[in-house]
C-alpha cells in the first residue's frame, strides 16, 4: 500500500507521518528507518525524508549512529524516570498557578477530552490516546499563564508521546487508569483543594514509575 501525503510543507508533513508511525508502533523502538523504502511509499525524493528525520532527531524520537544508520529511539528506564519526574514537577507548579484561572469553558474542554480519550481507548488507537492525553495536560498547564513553564512543558511532548506508547505496550492496564486519573484531577480542580490536586498529579506519574520497575524495557 502506498502512503500519500499533502505536499504543502513537505519535510514537516513527512515528519508528522513518521512521528505517527513511531507513536502507533508501525516503526518500533530500536528499528532501523529505511529511507529508500519510506521515499518509495510516499512517492517523494529522499531529501524531505532526511530533513524530516533531522527534525525527529531533535525531538529525541530518532537517533543516528555513524556507519550504522538511523533508528527509532529506545527509551530506557532512566529516560522514563527523568521525563515523568520532570513532568510531575512542572505540572505540580503549573497546577498551583492554574487553579484560580480555570474557567467553565476549560472544564468543558477537559470533560470532552476525557470522553475522546475513552473512545480512542475503546478503538485501541494509541497515537490518538497519546495526542489527547497531551492536549488534556496542555489545557491545565496553559491556564498557569506562566509562559516559560508552558514552553518547558511543551518541549517534553514528543518524548511523552513516545513514552506513552512504551508504557501502553508494557503496562496495558495503565491506559485505562488515565481516564480515572483525569476524572480525579478535574474533580480536585473543581474543589479548589490544592493538596488534592498535587496528590493526583504525583500519583498520575509516580505510580506508573513504580509499576515499570517490574518491567524489562
Amino acid at each position: 500500500m502506498k502512503l500519500r501525503i499533502d505536499h504543502r510543507t513537505l519535510s514537516d508533513d513527512v515528519a508528522t507521518l513518521i512521528r505517527k508511525m513511531i507513536l502507533n508502533g508501525t516503526l518500533k523502538p530500536g528499528e532501523r528507518v529505511n529511507q529508500v523504502q519510506l521515499a518509495e511509499k510516499m512517492e517523494i525524493s529522499r531529501g524531505p525524508i532526511r530533513e524530516a528525520l533531522r527534525l525527529l532527531q531533535n525531538e529525541g524520537l530518532i537517533k543516528h549512529e555513524a556507519n550504522k544508520g538511523t533508528f527509532v529511539s529506545t527509551l530506557s528506564t532512566q529516560d522514563i524516570y527523568e521525563i515523568y519526574t520532570l513532568r510531575a514537577l512542572l505540572e505540580s507548579e503549573a497546577a498551583r498557578l492554574a487553579s484560580p484561572n480555570l474557567t467553565a469553558k476549560d472544564f468543558d474542554t477537559l470533560d470532552l477530552l476525557i470522553n475522546d480519550f475513552s473512545k480512542a481507548l475503546e478503538e485501541n488507537d494509541l497515537e490518538r490516546e497519546a495526542r489527547i492525553d497531551i492536549r488534556f495536560h496542555h489545557t491545565i498547564v496553559s491556564a498557569s499563564k506562566h509562559q516559560r513553564l508552558i514552553h518547558m512543558h511543551q518541549q517534553l511532548d514528543t518524548q511523552v508521546g513516545a513514552m506513552y506508547f512504551t508504557v501502553a505496550n508494557n503496562l496495558p492496564t495503565r491506559a485505562s487508569k488515565v481516564v480515572e486519573n483525569h476524572h480525579l484531577l478535574v474533580e480536585a480542580f473543581q474543589s479548589g483543594d490544592l493538596q488534592a490536586i498535587q496528590k493526583v498529579i504525583s500519583n498520575h506519574y509516580l505510580l506508573t514509575l513504580q509499576d515499570l520497575k517490574n518491567v524489562n524495557l
